[in-house]
């Protein structure tokens, strides 16, 4: 992985480089104390992650992403900084790790795997989400924990949307049937967001949910679901349906009735 080191500080970048000593496929193809060196470099030469600081003079950490994302969309982002008040500016641009100084080499091996899988340079864990019956998500057989009962439904939601675009609003709908769309609800919302993409990154598995302006997506690649598989005819044992979906979720009752239907229809 071509690796581009960003940081009005030397010794930073000094660090970072250190950690990465030995380890496999790794290549730091340059260093830049400002971003328009950065920018200019990034321009015509390959550059799979870039490790930026955040608070640097004349373009900022944050501002230097967007700029890095714009051309070249499937770049990896990893930010090192002292301030974790630049962490949800940091994951709104699909950022693949936050590290806090000081780090170590744990930190810095995290982080690149991260960006590797983000990047599609190295396999990530099988994710497995089960909707008939109870809804629940398993990662290399052993089962996700949600500290956020709201956090867990939200994923429950995008999968059920089938890799469609769930929005603020449809979020406040149907996670919150009595609450009003308000500026306070939405902050809720937003929290309740935050939360799953926190649970999802330490299962190491941030990638299945897609950021769009308008909402949330569920990656249906990157994850093995009874079911897709059931709606792509793929109805082996493990995915056989008995007429429970989601049962969790009261919502869910509207995907069970087409899901009846086209059974009943099969049988005709």
């Amino acid at each position: 992985m071509k690796i581009m080191l960003v940081d009005d500080e030397t010794n930073n970048m000094d660090a970072f480089e250190m950690e990465t000593e030995g380890m496999e496929d790794i290549e730091i193809v340059g260093k830049f104390q400002n971003g328009q060196d950065a920018l200019a470099f990034a321009a015509h030469e390959r550059v799979e992650l870039a490790v930026l600081d955040v608070e640097m003079p004349q373009i900022n950490g944050i501002m230097l992403g967007r700029k890095l994302k714009e051309r070249n969309p499937g770049i990896a982002l990893v930010y090192v900084t002292g301030y974790k008040q630049y962490a949800y500016d940091a994951f709104q641009l699909e950022a693949s790790a936050y590290l806090l100084k000081p780090f170590n080499r744990e930190d810095v091996e995290k982080a690149i795997l991260r960006a590797k899988k983000m990047a599609g340079l190295a396999d990530g864990p099988r994710v497995l989400i089960r909707t008939f019956g109870r809804f629940e998500v398993f990662v290399d057989d052993g089962p996700v924990v949600f500290k956020s009962r709201k956090a867990k439904e939200l994923l429950a939601l995008l999968v059920d949307r089938a890799g469609g675009i769930v929005t603020t609003e449809e979020i406040l709908t149907y996670l919150w049937e009595d609450k009003p769309d308000t500026d306070s609800n939405r902050s809720l919302c937003r929290k309740v967001i935050q939360r799953l993409h926190n649970t999802l990154e330490e299962y190491g598995i941030g990638e299945i949910v897609l950021r769009h302006s308008r909402g949330r997506s569920l990656d249906r690649t990157k994850v093995d679901c009874d079911y897709y598989r059931w709606l792509e005819g793929k109805n082996g044992e493990e995915q056989k349906f008995l007429g429970e979906y989601m049962t969790n979720y009261g919502w869910g009752e509207e995907t069970l009735s087409r899901l009846l239907a086209r059974e009943k229809q099969n049988r005709e």
